[in-house]
């Protein structure tokens, strides 16, 4: 029984070694840049990557990771960096203004504010849109709600009734359709 203790203290002691070599990568490895992409086959990744980290240009010493996903024509961007104010920002964008839209998504709070009074051209304004549908089953009305900029092409998307739940198409925003971002209520 006395060798007994002194072997699990062995083990004990071999097990937390690593522990402790494991606890502290993170810490080093969470400084820096890191830029996930997705959507897209590996000769796009690169100019993806080259832009958000263009848009990141004297910010490489904090912890930053980005996220990229590549949904038709537009990229889904999401943020985490420092503070609350970068915890899992998210927004969608054209690819000729990914780098924009990044640096302007970062910008200093001072920075913000100044270009949050300027309008941006040519990036209209997501706006809630409320379609009046009938379902084909019951005839009982449903309003299928999303969000979609002007004169956004329309998709074909499943619905299913909120009164019976029979599924059938409705015509929503491209964006919408594309990402499921649109729910149906009792009208």
């Amino acid at each position: 029984m006395a060798s007994s203790p002194s072997r699990s203290q062995g083990r004990a002691a071999v097990r937390s070694s690593p522990a402790v070599r494991l606890g502290s990568r993170p810490a080093a490895a969470s400084t820096g840049l890191r830029v996930l992409v997705a959507g897209v086959d590996k000769d796009a990744r690169g100019p993806a990557e080259a832009a958000v980290r263009r848009a990141f240009s004297g910010r490489e010493a904090e912890a930053w990771s980005v996220s990229l996903v590549r949904l038709g024509t537009m990229w889904s961007v999401t943020l985490n960096g420092p503070g609350e104010r970068f915890r899992n920002l998210s927004f969608t964008t054209e690819e000729r203004r990914l780098a924009e839209a990044v640096a302007e998504a970062i910008a200093d709070e001072r920075e913000s504010a100044a270009s949050a009074s300027a309008t941006q051209p040519g990036t209209p304004a997501r706006a809630p849109v409320q379609d009046r549908h009938v379902c084909q089953r019951c005839q009982q009305g449903i309003l299928v709600i999303y969000e979609a900029p002007p004169d956004e092409p329309k998709e074909s998307a499943p619905i299913a009734c909120p009164h019976c739940w029979a599924v059938s198409h409705v015509e929503v925003g491209a964006w919408a359709a594309a990402g499921g971002d649109y729910r149906a209520e009792k009208a």
